[in-house]
């Protein structure tokens, strides 16, 4: 009891680490966290952002007819860096929806996982996350999930990473990974 009252009031034993701040989150974080790796891959994304969107009219049916419409998203770290989520506004000709990107942070696989929800399907199940994680300054997850009732792998690519833009698309394979349709592609600028 006592040592946790002393810990709660705010007294570090000497040779503990002394948290620092993390860069745009507010949060505290130990020396030890901020030295996990891939633990800062979406720190780039933190702030608000235009986005432009590419998404094609059909998916897997041969279809080359694309989709232009704008958007905003707004990222923010939760969980000290372990997590983040994105709230997206779509706006599509026809009206607007969101949604919003849950991510989490996998120490021992330095794996990020991401999950989707849809404003228009509040009540549907969350769908299978993709996993992966950034390398030479991209990041490549994926998923096996399902489209229309047949099987397929999704890859998300993040790529074109700066200070004030990047780049997303969303891919679906219908055989396994071999070839690859994509048919969402984003470009987005920061705006704050």
């Amino acid at each position: 009891m006592t040592i946790m009252a002393l810990l709660s009031g705010g007294l570090v034993a000497p040779g503990l680490s002394v948290p620092q701040s993390t860069a745009g989150s507010g949060e505290k974080m130990s020396q030890a966290e901020s030295a996990v790796p891939g633990l800062h891959d979406f720190d780039f994304l933190v702030g608000h952002w235009r986005v432009h969107h590419r998404k094609l009219k059909e998916r897997l049916v041969n279809n080359h007819e694309w989709i232009e419409f704008e958007g905003t998203l707004v990222s923010q770290p939760l969980m000290g860096g372990y997590a983040n989520v994105d709230d997206d506004v779509f706006e599509v000709p026809g009206g607007i929806y969101r949604g919003v990107a849950p991510r989490s942070f996998d120490a021992k696989s330095q794996q990020w996982s991401i999950w989707w929800m849809d404003s228009r399907t509040p009540l549907a199940p969350l769908d299978p996350p993709v996993r992966g994680g950034f390398h030479n300054g991209a990041g490549t997850f994926y998923a096996d999930d399902t489209w229309n009732g047949k099987p397929i792998r999704m890859r998300f690519i993040w790529s074109k990473i700066t200070s004030t833009s990047c780049h997303w698309e969303q891919a679906f394979s219908p055989d396994g990974g071999r070839t690859w349709e994509t048919n969402w592609v984003q470009d987005l600028k920061r705006t704050q």
